[in-house]
């Protein structure tokens, strides 16, 4: 078994710096250096917040053939990331957790996926940290995260066994694709007890192994690799089992499946990527360009994207505005918008790779093929998957699904 170590990855971090001799990629690490320098203070704004993610994300493009690369997020760009102040809105106020609504969250994780996927995708799954905010004894959580800066890796589906030791678990398992767990500080796990309750275990990352498995088509820059433990100790009182949406009052952004809707973000700020990448291209070779119908497959990756921008965010707005005056919004109606946001946009990748011809196969001069494998990998994600629409259609027709990502 091949393991992931801290003194490789410190090695790596180290290889992959030493190679940054490109004056971008200087220029880009100096400005992600200067963004961590803010200091994530405790009173931000939700404005103020997004002020810092757009800046912050404005020096992503630069970094992200590196981060891809290395199959992790540097130390800088993790940095940079924390001081955002974007990680915290997955805390209450009283935690040092900043209070941005869904909609905000979900612009916040798109504006990052424009600059790099991985990015995006590891702060979206951070916020997951929200989970043990909600469910845990304030004492618990705070003696689990007694610096509001831990950075959370998740892996719910129950893949893990407990078996009883007095107060205490003895977990054991294997679970798959636990991103973000190369530079994560928590884990939570999901697990069955010994009477085949599913119930969550958070983890301090360092005690769990971590499987080299993570060489894939995209996204290569989450570093989601295997986690495994074996007979490793879990007081009860550091787990706790998941519960409907909204059973402990808590804010529409901290529910479980408005921390799902945010993963739209993802594949709109890729296919924007694609997008400007595509339309940059081409207008220098508009004397010249591959075919006549090139102009109409821009148009149309376009109106793709668009579509998928106006369906994602008036939906949630519309939830927005149901749960501000005491109602349920329809249920599974973002499910849907979110995952028609990944299709829609892999649909208009795939035009935009096939509109710019040979030249999208060279990665060191165009995004276009990282894109296209990101947005193929993102949209394999269990909450964009196409059991939604399975999901939703036996809602539709009086069924309940029993499913977090409703």
């Amino acid at each position: 078994m091949t393991t992931v170590e801290p003194t490789r990855r410190a090695a790596a971090d180290l290889t992959a710096a030493a190679d940054l001799t490109a004056a971008a990629d200087l220029t880009a690490a100096a400005d992600l250096t200067a963004a961590a320098d803010l200091t994530a203070a405790p009173d931000l704004t939700a404005g103020q917040v997004m002020d810092r993610v757009r800046a912050y994300a404005a020096g992503l493009p630069a970094r992200a053939p590196e981060i891809e690369r290395l199959g992790r997020l540097p130390a800088d760009v993790l940095d940079g990331l924390k001081a955002t102040g974007l990680l915290r809105a997955a805390l209450p106020p009283r935690r040092g957790g900043v209070e941005l609504t869904v909609p905000q969250i979900t612009r916040a994780v798109d504006l990052l996926a424009r600059g790099d996927g991985s990015v995006a995708w590891c702060a979206a799954v951070a916020l997951n940290a929200a989970l043990a905010a909600v469910h845990l004894p304030d004492e618990v959580f705070t003696e689990l995260f007694p610096d509001p800066g831990l950075v959370t890796a998740t892996v719910l589906p129950p893949a893990g066994r407990a078996v009883r030791r007095g107060g205490d678990y003895l977990l054991s398992g294997r679970w798959t694709q636990a991103s973000g767990i190369t530079h994560a500080d928590r884990v939570l796990a999901g697990f069955q007890t010994p009477d085949g309750t599913p119930r969550i275990a958070v983890l301090d990352a360092a005690r769990v192994g971590v499987t080299d498995t993570w060489h894939t088509t995209g996204l290569r820059g989450t570093g989601s690799h295997d986690i495994e433990a074996a007979d490793l100790r879990v007081p009860q009182r550091h787990t706790f089992a998941l519960v409907p949406s909204g059973t402990h009052g808590e804010p529409p952004r901290l529910r479980a499946d408005g921390l799902a809707h945010k993963m739209a973000g993802v594949p709109l700020g890729i296919g924007r990527a694609a997008l400007d990448s595509a339309r940059e291209l081409l207008a220098a070779r508009r004397p010249a360009l591959p075919r006549p119908a090139t102009p109409a497959d821009l148009a149309r990756a376009e109106s793709l994207i668009g579509a998928a921008d106006a369906y994602v965010y008036s939906t949630q707005e519309k939830d927005r505005a149901a749960q501000s005056t005491g109602r349920e919004p329809e249920r599974g109606t973002a499910a849907l918008a979110r995952h028609f946001a990944h299709r829609a946009c892999r649909e208009a990748a795939q035009l935009l790779y096939d509109a710019v011809g040979s030249a999208a196969v060279y990665t060191e001069r165009t995004p276009l093929d990282r894109c296209l494998r990101d947005l193929i990998t993102a949209g394999r994600h269990v909450a964009s998957a196409e059991k939604i629409l399975d999901g939703v259609g036996d809602l539709r027709l009086g069924g309940d699904p029993v499913s977090p990502h409703l």
